[in-house]
């Protein structure tokens, strides 16, 4: 998992949600009651007949994350759909409830409720309300791993509107966030035991079995000197189950090996080559 620093493309990123809440206003001469969902539909004319939230993306999201998705690192272009990730849930009902992902200082720290927002008087911005605020949005893959249409396995669509520590957004995370050889992922300050049904892993589903041999496969590789991308699947797989083969290891984990001789499992390892450059613990 890697740092997303929100102070890099600050400006040009508020500047988008700026642009939005000023077109809008002109438009209907009113604020959205549903900030995302205009956000999502209003068009912007001014450049090349776009909507605001897929300039965004284009334009400032996809660029600062190297098109990867935020927390299980796949690449973006693979994916069915990318989606758009709320730090802070879409539909908070009061601005209470915003409190608890405030607990460490972030770039969230003074974004108002939508409701606040359209009491300012005047209206003032940045801060923009938490649902369009650049701060809270950051791009997931949809945890539709063989982009078959089936329920997502992990990340944003598997954590629905969970609560979630805002960690991409802690400058430490890369330090705190680490991989096993096993390929076991791990935020070493989270709170939340790994039993826990509130461990940060867990909601995101990061420790599914298959996303483990993923990011096994290529420590392996990375220890090995072996580039997934000119090796041959069946040599790395036969080459590895050598290493592995041990009593301590499980048939349902040699069985998920013996997987990635297929293509499609095969290529979904080479959509996490952005652990080419992780080393495990």
């Amino acid at each position: 998992m890697r740092y997303i620093d929100k102070s890099l493309d600050k400006q040009k990123g508020e500047q988008v949600v700026t642009e939005f809440l000023d077109c809008f206003y002109k438009r209907t001469g009113t604020y959205p009651d549903d900030m995302y969902n205009a956000f999502s539909t209003e068009i912007d004319d001014a450049h090349g007949h776009v909507k605001f939230r897929q300039r965004l993306i284009d334009e400032v999201l996809n660029p600062e994350q190297d098109g990867r998705c935020c927390y299980c690192m796949r690449k973006l272009s693979a994916c069915l759909t990318t989606t758009v990730e709320h730090i802070m849930p879409n539909h908070a009902e009061n601005k209470g409830e915003l409190d608890e992902y405030r607990t460490k200082p972030t770039v969230l720290d003074n974004l108002p409720h939508p409701a606040d927002f359209k009491k300012m008087n005047p209206i003032a911005f940045p801060p923009h309300p938490h649902p369009i605020a650049y701060q809270n949005l950051v791009l997931s893959c949809d945890g539709d791993l063989f982009k078959e249409k089936t329920k997502p396995v992990c990340c944003n669509l598997k954590r629905n509107h969970t609560f979630l520590p805002p960690f991409v957004l802690y400058e430490n995370i890369e330090q705190t966030f680490e991989y096993m050889p096993d390929g076991t992922a791990e935020w070493t300050e989270d709170p939340e035991p790994p039993e826990s049904r509130n461990n940060a892993i867990r909601i995101l589903g990061l420790n599914r079995s298959i996303l483990k041999m993923v990011r096994r496969i290529w420590f392996f590789c990375n220890d090995n000197g072996i580039d997934p991308h000119t090796a041959k699947k069946e040599v790395v797989v036969n080459t590895m189950m050598g290493y592995i083969a041990s009593p301590d290891t499980s048939e349902r984990e040699t069985n998920m090996l013996l997987n990635f001789k297929i293509s499609k499992y095969w290529e979904l390892l080479l959509e996490y080559d952005a652990f080419a450059a992780i080393k495990h613990r």
